[in-house]
């Protein structure tokens, strides 16, 4: 717990040095020639042409951040896809404002007993830009909440978060990107995929990246990233099994075979530390004399992954690009032992102009166990999300997103939990009508239904809204 803490608050930190960062950097990045170089045009080049897998999770997460509650790729969170964008000015912070209001039926995620309410929603959200010619930053938060007004038990929802985007090139060849990402909601996150597929109370998660490519040769660079995750809930009785910290190492060798296409090899080092290994999460289970027939189940999941793959990014054309990883994931647990899956993880970007935007990720391997009998799960999972502005008034944005998760036996003394399956399905459809340029109205309806072997975990929930939202 102590160095799970001791983490978070590091995190915290770290995120105010990168602000101050590209201050101080700026009076240097001033220098007309600094990026003027051939061989910096050609690093910038293949770093636009071939990080889609990245590109498409930041522009996925800039969407959704301003995209749905629950829904999510970087991570993210609950409400801010319904906040205008605020880009009508050169001012380098630009405020939305929203206010919502709507129906859900089914507010606790429950499949028995259904409670709806009625709710209200209020988000602030604000962005900055800035940059020279070698650092580009972006960065923006969101502060609002949700009020049930026939919910006793959770009536007020946080939702908040802040996002870091930061790119320094510090030689011609030789590129720094940074992002981060924190929240604090309630909203199961579909995008994210990180916390459980219903509701637990709050909790807090990060995503955080740190990379450098380096160009070796014209055609040959590497790229060496640190991915650090952390999950905190609120609720003991699902942070027992569920706080944990990722720390992911990895490094690409990349070898440009033509123009739009990249040929990739990569290895990663995955670190997983859960904050109450080793605590029993059930007693013991004793018999009518007395005789003990389960002994107590305790964490038991830390684990170290490695990670072989290879691959490629490529860009089909000026509008469409696409990467592909594939290969297998070896993971050693620190008590059970070792096991092993194939892995793959493929994104593929569309964009046309302004009006339309469409991005496809998969990803089938490990995921983190979400139920306390489970250490992990294999799982596949897909996510759709897209926008159009069918007119220049009006704007249409969707987000679907497809989990299937399958669970293996779980054994106990000699109680035996059998495997099962599930399989969730979340949708969220948005949309607007541009009034003027800073008042627009909104609508939207929200969709997640979550069919398991297990049938108490079964769950059906919808939710409709409409408001408004004033961008300055």
């Amino acid at each position: 717990m102590r160095t799970f803490r001791a983490c978070t608050r590091g995190g915290f930190c770290f995120l105010a040095l990168l602000v101050c960062l590209p201050i101080s950097l700026r009076a240097e990045d001033e220098s007309p020639d600094a990026t003027s170089s051939p061989s910096s045009q050609t690093i910038a080049s293949e770093s636009s042409q071939t990080t889609v897998s990245e590109t498409t999770q930041t522009e996925t997460t800039q969407t959704q951040t301003t995209g749905t509650e629950s829904s999510q790729e970087v991570p993210i969170s609950e409400g801010s896809d319904k906040v205008g964008l605020g880009m009508f000015s050169r001012f380098p912070i630009h405020v939305s404002v929203s206010v919502q209001g709507g129906y859900d039926d089914n507010v606790n995620t429950t499949a028995i007993d259904a409670q709806g309410s009625a709710f209200v929603n209020a988000t602030l959200l604000l962005d900055m830009k800035m940059g020279s010619p070698r650092t580009t930053v972006d960065l923006s938060t969101t502060t609002g909440f949700n009020y049930f007004f026939d919910n006793a038990d959770t009536q007020y929802e946080p939702n908040l978060n802040l996002t870091l985007t930061l790119q320094h090139k510090a030689s011609p060849r030789l590129i720094f990107d940074v992002s981060v990402y924190f929240s604090y909601q309630t909203e199961p996150n579909f995008q994210a995929g990180l916390g459980t597929n219903r509701r637990n109370g709050n909790y807090f998660f990060t995503q955080d990246r740190l990379e450098a490519t380096y160009l070796w040769l014209p055609r040959f660079a590497t790229r060496t990233s640190y991915n650090f995750t952390a999950v905190k809930y609120d609720n003991i009785s699902t942070g027992i099994f569920e706080d944990r910290i990722e720390q992911n190492f990895g490094n690409e060798f990349r070898f440009l075979a033509w123009p739009t296409t990249n040929l990739v090899m990569e290895y990663r080092f995955m670190v997983v530390n859960y904050a109450h290994e080793g605590e029993i999460i059930f007693p013991p289970v004793f018999d009518q004399f007395g005789n003990k027939i389960s002994p107590a189940v305790r964490l038991q999941r830390d684990s170290t992954t490695q990670f072989l793959l290879g691959g490629f990014d490529q860009a089909f054309s000026p509008r469409l690009s696409g990467s592909f990883r594939g290969g297998a994931e070896f993971r050693d647990y620190d008590v059970s032992g070792e096991t092993s899956s194939p892995y793959f993880e493929a994104n593929l970007s569309y964009r046309l102009g302004k009006d339309t935007s469409l991005s496809w990720t998969n990803h089938y391997g490990f995921q983190e166990g979400d139920i306390a009998q489970s250490q992990g799960v294999k799982s596949f999972r897909t996510g759709l999300t897209g926008s159009h502005n069918l007119t220049s008034r009006i704007s249409a944005s969707l987000a679907v997103y497809y989990w299937h998760d399958d669970y293996s036996d779980f054994q106990s003394g000699a109680i035996v939990t059998p495997g099962f399956t599930e399989d969730s399905f979340d949708i969220n459809l948005t949309l607007g009508y541009a009034l003027n340029q800073h008042l627009s109205a909104q609508m939207g309806y929200d969709h997640t239904e979550v069919s398991s072997g297990e049938a108490i975990r079964d769950y059906s929930r919808n939710r409709v809204w409409a408001g408004f939202n004033f961008t300055f």
